[in-house]
């Protein structure tokens, strides 16, 4: 049998020193975590700049818009479609067609 025939190599026992660009990659991660403080910290930054120059009031204005539109009837329908099965609507889409 074919299988048998392998001849085991023994360099697996080796370990391998990592080379530049993998000692780069790993400095990159490190960077990376700092970068992607640096930006959240940017984001809440801007974020308390806005609703600074925006206002509390307009502020609750707008979630009170949000939150009315969120408990429409339309609204609900469509999440209640979303969250529905897709096969079960378009065949209920094509019975409703077909009733024309």
């Amino acid at each position: 049998m074919f299988w048998l025939n392998k001849k085991k190599h023994k360099d697996t026992d080796k370990r391998k020193e990592p080379d530049t660009k993998e000692l780069q990659a790993i400095e990159g991660d490190r960077e990376g975590t700092s970068k992607s403080q640096r930006i959240r910290e940017e984001a809440l930054a801007n974020a308390h700049a806005a609703r600074a120059q925006i206002g509390e009031e307009t502020l609750d204005k707008i979630a009170a818009a949000m939150t009315k539109k969120q408990q429409s009837s339309m609204e609900q329908a469509k999440a209640r479609i979303k969250a529905a099965d897709s096969h079960l609507v378009a065949d209920e889409i094509l019975a409703m067609l077909d009733e024309d």
